[in-house]
């Protein structure tokens, strides 16, 4: 015996409209109704990146932060370029992305960081997210030796990087001072 609440339920899909080659554009019979999309006929919309549309490449960041090691109470400075990873004893520290303020706004530079720590054969997660030099305790790495925060993010030709893809400075665009 079976029962119909068993069933699961069944979707029915309208009819796929036939479209004559000779006809490029479909237009309904009635012009009040508009024939639904069947699930094999969805929209699909080509989005381009933002390198696509700029035609632009970001440039290599290098991210200053401030490493301070709280048993020996030494600071001291490194610099992490874009993607590459680093490793401070068993720690492993990879920035993807640094953002710096322009100087004529509010110092404030932010950065993404994923740090990890091999331990006991395995990589263990310490810090996946943004760090701000303004708020240190909003996110901030829980580590019983080490603590960081971000000090500048820069281009590698020095220019601090706003976020902004500026073009090349030429030698044409330069004018003298006498």
């Amino acid at each position: 015996m079976i029962d119909d609440k068993m069933m699961p339920p069944v979707l029915v899909a309208p009819p796929v409209p036939a479209i004559n080659d000779a006809q490029d554009d479909f237009q309904p019979e009635n012009n009040d109704i508009i024939a639904p999309l069947s699930i094999l006929q969805v929209p699909v919309l080509d989005i381009p990146d933002d390198d696509e549309i700029d035609g632009d490449v970001r440039p290599m960041l290098v991210g200053t932060f401030s490493l301070l090691h709280k048993v020996t109470a030494k600071v001291q400075q490194i610099q992490l370029l874009s993607g590459q990873e680093y490793a401070i004893g068993d720690m492993s520290l990879t920035m993807h992305d640094c953002l710096s303020t322009p100087p004529e706004e509010p110092p404030e530079t932010k950065a993404f960081l994923q740090i990890s720590e091999f331990k006991a054969g395995r990589d263990k997660p310490l810090f996946n997210g943004w760090m701000f030099a303004s708020s240190p305790g909003i996110n901030a790495m829980d580590h019983p030796v080490f603590d960081i925060w971000p000090l500048a993010c820069k281009t590698e030709n020095g220019m601090v990087f706003t976020g902004e893809i500026l073009p090349p400075v030429s030698d044409a665009n330069v004018v003298a001072t006498p």
